[in-house]
């Protein structure tokens, strides 16, 4: 069962859930090659997707690892959007200077850096599918 944000969340704009993922192009020079987001399908435009505490997914995976790895916050990655993933959320969240609710969505998505193939890099703009 996923939770969904509440009206004063930042990413309210969020269309569907995250169940899926999907490579896109990242942004740093640097990077092994593209990110990988949390998706609804298998395009670019599908990666506006939320997930809120309660979601059970491989995209809650990513999350989890990119949070683990990106962030250093020692949580489980075990695919389930919990009370510790939500809190290491929040933490990332403010560390980006976005808003902090635990929620993720697009804004978060953008915000982010994401873990692959042993990098840390953020979504390219625009975000393509590779």
């Amino acid at each position: 069962m996923v939770v969904a944000p509440s009206v004063a969340s930042a990413d309210v704009s969020i269309q569907a859930t995250c169940s899926r993922t999907v490579r896109v192009a990242g942004d740093n020079l640097w990077s092994a090659g593209p990110v990988a987001l949390p998706s609804t399908g298998s395009t670019a435009s599908s990666t506006s997707c939320g997930m809120a505490q309660g979601a059970n997914s491989s995209a809650v995976l990513l999350l989890q690892r990119s949070l683990k790895y990106c962030y250093g916050k020692n949580i489980a990655t075990d695919q389930d959007f919990g009370p510790a993933t939500k809190s290491a959320l929040i933490s990332a969240q403010q560390t980006e200077g976005i808003t902090a609710d635990g929620v993720y969505g697009p804004q978060t998505r953008d915000a982010l850096r994401w873990y692959l193939d042993g990098y840390c890099d953020e979504a390219g703009h625009p975000i393509t599918v590779v």
